[in-house]
């Protein structure tokens, strides 16, 4: 799985004229976003519009189109993933959870003192 992926970013190793497109290490529901995709015929990869910045193609069962806008280095990555998650949840019929980041949290200011409650009693 590893290998697969690492062929899909490129190598680690820059060689002498080789275009550099940062690195980027996908989280395990990108991976699995990404081998669904490609076992369902659903193909992104970068293309180039200059040495610096990529477009995203996208190919579904042979139609292929193009995104209007350019990435640059790491970003391409990035995005790429975005989309093979969006084609993963909207196709396979799994919800990916997203990760959400925890509220801070404030702590309270234990040198004031809380004001006391002030219950009626109504006697019958």
């Amino acid at each position: 799985m590893l290998d697969l992926i690492i062929k899909i970013m490129g190598s680690v190793f820059k060689k002498k004229g080789q275009i550099d497109m940062g690195n980027y290490v996908a989280k395990p529901r990108e991976q699995d976003a990404y081998v669904w995709c490609i076992h369902n015929n659903i193909f992104i990869a970068p293309k180039a519009k200059s040495s610096n910045e990529w477009y995203l193609t996208i190919n579904i069962n042979g139609k292929v189109n193009t995104s209007p806008m350019t990435y640059e280095k790491v970003e391409i990555w990035k995005e790429l993933y975005k989309f093979y998650l969006y084609y993963y949840e909207k196709y396979s019929g799994v919800k990916v959870e997203k990760k959400v980041e925890p509220k801070k949290y404030i702590k309270e200011d234990k040198s004031k003192p809380k004001p006391k409650q002030i219950i009626n009693e109504q006697l019958f």
